[in-house]
């Protein structure tokens, strides 16, 4: 079997994402293959074309990539020759149309999908139940999953090089469905309409940075006087308040709060048939508690 360098390219917010690249880099060496990890804002776009195979992975934003990974993808070098890659994503309640937008970016540039992979992830909202109802995944059959998925990606490459039968995934846009429609029009004009306003209590704030390094398109700057919290360029994933050791980030959530509970419900729904499905195993209880 031929020996193969991977490169998997990710972004992860909370870590979850992060953990699924580290398993399905895990499988991808244990097939006697090298494999490295690196986060999309420390990749330099020249060296992609020494590896055999690319891996592109991302957490799931309003059923689709985040922008920031948008505009990695949008950047990437039109290639002179075919250049085979794969997906996978984490997401809460389900990954909407995540893999077919990344497909649609990358094939503008030479790039084939040969195959796919996703699993839940426990997600953290403001404005929702904490903890939400996809806590403690990825989970330990994820983890698994991931490195089986790892372990035969290589093969997969192998046959399809030496032209034998190998079908590879089709992306279809789903549309007319209630999450379709909100994915479409929650575009960052909107998202920077509808979300509260943060601010920082000096009193709390001890200048540690961690809202800064942990931005993942630099749209805070602590040197700034005053200090500049969501800059242009800023997706709304809100972490940096979610991280302020302090609590020195503040925002209003209430009228989010509100207007999120039937979307809330919705999603139960979704998991609720997922499980049935046999797709999903909660960890803890559907209860909804505000």
């Amino acid at each position: 079997m031929s020996s193969y360098k991977v490169l998997i390219v990710y972004f992860s917010q909370t870590g979850n994402t992060f953990k699924i690249a580290k398993n399905i880099r895990e499988g991808i060496k244990k097939s006697g293959n090298y494999c490295i990890l690196k986060d999309i804002k420390k990749t330099d776009l020249d060296e992609l074309t020494s590896y055999d195979l690319i891996g592109f992975g991302t957490p799931t934003f309003f059923y689709r990539e985040p922008k920031n990974f948008t505009t990695f993808l949008k950047s990437l070098k039109p290639r002179k020759f075919s250049t085979y890659c794969f997906l996978f994503c984490t997401h809460g309640s389900q990954m909407g149309n995540t893999f077919y937008y990344m497909n649609e970016e990358l094939k503008k540039n030479g790039y084939i999908v040969i195959d796919c992979f996703d699993c839940y992830a426990s997600t953290s909202l403001q404005f929702y139940p904490d903890p939400m109802h996809t806590a403690n995944h990825p989970d330990e059959v994820e983890f698994r999953e991931a490195r089986e998925f790892g372990q035969n990606l290589c093969n997969s490459l192998t046959k399809i090089r030496k032209g034998k039968d190998w079908k590879l995934p089709e992306f279809k846009l789903i549309k007319n469905t209630w999450w379709a429609h909100e994915s479409e029009n929650l575009t960052l004009k909107v998202l920077r309409k509808i979300s509260p306003k943060f601010s920082l209590n000096d009193e709390k704030c001890v200048k540690c940075m961690v809202c800064q390094e942990n931005c993942p398109t630099d749209a805070i700057n602590m040197n700034a006087e005053p200090p500049e919290l969501q800059k242009e360029g800023c997706i709304f994933c809100w972490n940096c308040e979610k991280i302020c050791p302090n609590g020195a980030i503040e925002a209003d959530w209430s009228i989010m709060k509100k207007k999120s509970k039937k979307n809330l419900l919705r999603y139960i729904d979704i998991l609720k048939d997922a499980e049935k499905r046999g797709n999903f195993r909660p960890h803890i209880n559907y209860k909804i508690i505000y």
